[in-house]
């Protein structure tokens, strides 16, 4: 595994076979993970999911058969927990759910080892994801209510605002929305309330653009197609590659609501062109699919053929 690790340094293959952890290495595996956070970012996960697996691999074969300290040990069960949600995420990314839900499992169960539960709570939440996209949207509250009730008083409050920001989204989705209202008035003051703290490396991408992104979809779900519009056209505009590509067919659908079908098609051609030519996201291409369905009224329009044309066009991202 050392071997197939890009570069790995002897020290890892002795590692492997029960020699001692230092901590360059765990620092230069840290290091990695870092990269692959912000390759993710700009390329989407389905070309980066082998890499983290591979790590993955590399960081459990070194816990089951290294010999490490007290305070590396920590370190290294941490690594595993960050490593095991960007490869979950990876997956979900690529469209294999159910994979990537038996590594938000692993991840969450390392994050109790190196006893993060800051880190376990951000998970869980994340997992409120899956169990949304499989109906479960009354047992996606109860796992952010967990998160948010149970995470440390110590915890930053920039992290406090993401998981109110998933409460918030879980509520909506279950059609409370006076409730979701009320955490996402939260999140927002939270995120406030963080000011230049420095976030953990696990939510360094979490700012603004995520906030307004699901302000945008809990304004929508209310009615409030408008609004919905204006918060979603921010987020895009803040984001990285990968979720502009991810959230270009939420703003098209809510602007396709509002009566407004050239602004539609501007916001998902956008998209389309990210995962033409820089983006891979099977989630992407899928919230794109769904929107080209909605176009079926305006068929005859020559932009919409254009799109749906193109859309059909793009080879499969799974």
């Amino acid at each position: 595994m050392a071997a197939n690790w890009a570069e790995a340094p002897a020290a890892f293959a002795s590692a492997l076979d029960g020699d001692a952890v230092t901590d360059r290495m765990v620092t230069a595996l840290e290091q990695r993970l870092d990269t692959l956070r912000s390759l993710d970012d700009e390329m989407g996960g389905a070309r980066l999911l082998e890499q983290a697996r591979g790590d993955l691999a590399l960081i459990t074969g070194l816990l089951k058969n290294a010999r490490y300290g007290e305070a590396a040990g920590s370190r290294l069960y941490s690594l595993a927990a960050r490593t095991s949600y960007l490869t979950g995420w990876m997956a979900y990314d690529s469209g294999l759910r159910s994979a990537g839900q038996e590594y938000y499992v692993s991840a969450l169960r390392a994050a109790r080892t190196s006893g993060d539960n800051a880190l376990g709570a951000f998970i869980l939440a994340e997992m409120g994801v899956h169990a949304s996209d499989i109906g479960q949207d009354r047992e996606r509250v109860k796992m952010t209510d967990t998160a948010v009730q149970k995470v440390p008083r110590t915890t930053p409050p920039g992290v406090l605002s993401y998981l109110e920001l998933h409460r918030a989204e879980a509520l909506s989705r279950n059609g409370q929305h006076r409730r979701a209202g009320q955490s996402l008035s939260r999140a927002f003051a939270l995120w406030e309330k963080h000011g230049s703290v420095a976030l953990p490396d696990w939510m360094r991408w979490y700012g603004e653009h995520q906030l307004h992104s699901t302000e945008g979809k809990i304004l929508f779900r209310a009615g409030d197609v408008n609004r919905s519009v204006d918060a979603l056209a921010d987020s895009i505009a803040r984001a990285v590659p990968r979720d502009r590509a991810v959230r270009s067919s939420r703003l098209a659908t809510a602007r396709l609501a509002g009566g407004d079908l050239d602004g539609a098609l501007d916001a998902a051609n956008a998209g389309l062109t990210l995962l033409e030519s820089k983006v891979t996201s099977a989630r992407a291409q899928e919230r794109l699919e769904e929107f080209g369905k909605k176009l079926t009224p305006f068929r005859a329009e020559p932009r919409v053929k254009e799109f749906r044309e193109h859309l059909r066009a793009l080879p499969s991202a799974a």
